[in-house]
């Protein structure tokens, strides 16, 4: 027997609980979600030491806000219950004289941002859907089957149960398999030629909520606020080889030597992690009753952490236009609603995808008058109030 759904969103993490939340939220919990998640998430191995974290900018938070489940407060008082502030980011060029900080009581905020262990984020959010009523989760359960007509879009999972809505939602991440089953390729626009390493970092000094962000021949090195006395270290470079086989100590005397004694010593290093860099996009974001959000839709290079707070713009827009068309018992999955959500993001996707692409390509070259040109660009910022709030602006996902 087919059950029916208003919405049915493919890809249960992070992205796809924020948007089913919302989804909630702006209907007043009234339409009728289903959330179809592959894997069951075990949070007792994802936490702790080796936990990886995610940035939320302060515009981020401000959306979060406006979220509110049924059982709780907004779903920024929950991020903020275990968040780590970030108060200061710290910009610099290795070896090179030009340097800048951003600061939340210059923009006149309470932080800039925050930072969060993605597993407690996974966990709270997971405790949040199950107490909703209309919204059902299908866990562990994927799609075998997608079969659209004019009028829906049916599904078959693997679990043999079948589904309808008028509107899939494609939050299932990179190379995304319901956009590909609708014809959808994700085009790759750049290989960075690098890979980046993560992992988590015990210090032997407080961090006082600062974030660094230090530009390298290699690629960026950065490391944000993560508890009292331990960092999130995102390090890329062109060939992680040696540094993935070495040895902690080794691992921490070359992480020392790359940033310096700012944070005192670096004292124990988590159980690292290794991604190659490039950006995609999808061709289309979306197509006949489908709607592509988060890492589904784009894919960006880690430098300013901008990549999943440009996906909760995204499903932010997406969950406003689709509340206003229920209320109005509109068709959720019609040609123009998804048009207009398309383009409401384009412009925004573009600049941030040029932008992340352009300080990568800005910061590698070692050409000395490119050099110069940055370090320039850098000293100016420090000494322009109105300029840091302008870059500081872009950051924060407004």
């Amino acid at each position: 027997m087919t059950q029916h759904f208003d919405v049915v969103i493919v890809g249960g993490a992070v992205t796809g609980s924020i948007l089913a939340l919302a989804l909630s939220s702006v209907s007043e919990h009234k339409m009728n979600i289903a959330v179809v998640e592959k894997f069951t998430p075990d949070y007792s191995t994802q936490g702790g030491f080796d936990a990886r974290s995610i940035a939320l900018a302060y515009g981020s938070l401000q959306k979060l806000a406006q979220i509110y489940p049924l059982g709780g407060g907004n779903l920024a008082e929950l991020v903020y219950s275990f968040a780590t502030p970030i108060q200061q980011i710290w910009v610099s060029d290795k070896g090179h004289f030009g340097k800048t900080c951003l600061s939340a009581q210059e923009m006149k905020l309470p932080e800039l941002g925050v930072v969060v262990e993605l597993a407690r984020l996974g966990e709270k959010l997971n405790a949040l859907l199950a107490q909703q009523p209309n919204i059902r989760l299908f866990c562990p359960d994927s799609v075998s089957q997608l079969h659209r007509t004019a009028e829906k879009a049916h599904l078959t999972l693997a679990s043999g149960h079948a589904l309808s809505a008028q509107l899939i939602i494609a939050a299932d991440g990179i190379q995304s398999q319901i956009a590909q089953g609708c014809g959808i390729e994700t085009l790759t626009l750049k290989d960075y030629g690098q890979s980046a390493i993560i992992a988590n970092v015990k210090i032997s000094e407080p961090h006082q909520h600062q974030a660094f962000e230090r530009f390298t021949a290699q690629g960026p090195f950065a490391l944000l606020p993560l508890g009292e006395k331990m960092m999130s270290l995102v390090w890329c470079v062109a060939d992680p080889t040696t540094l993935m086989a070495a040895n902690d100590d080794d691992f921490l005397r070359a992480m020392q030597q790359q940033f310096g004694w700012k944070l005192g010593k670096f004292q124990q290093v988590s159980k690292r992690f290794v991604y190659p860099l490039h950006s995609q996009k999808a061709e289309r974001h979306t197509a006949h009753r489908l709607a592509i959000v988060g890492n589904a839709a784009q894919l960006l290079h880690p430098v300013a952490g901008q990549g999943f707070n440009l996906g909760m713009r995204d499903l932010f827009t997406l969950s406003q236009l689709l509340g206003q068309a229920f209320q109005k018992g509109e068709d959720l999955g019609n040609h123009p609603l998804l048009c207009r959500f398309e383009q409401a993001r384009l412009a925004d996707q573009e600049k941030m995808i040029a932008s992340t692409s352009g300080l990568i390509s800005l910061f590698s070259c070692q050409q000395l008058p490119v050099q110069i040109l940055r370090n320039l660009g850098l000293i100016a910022l420090s000494h322009s109030r109105l300029a840091r709030r302008w870059v500081a602006n872009q950051a924060l996902g407004f």
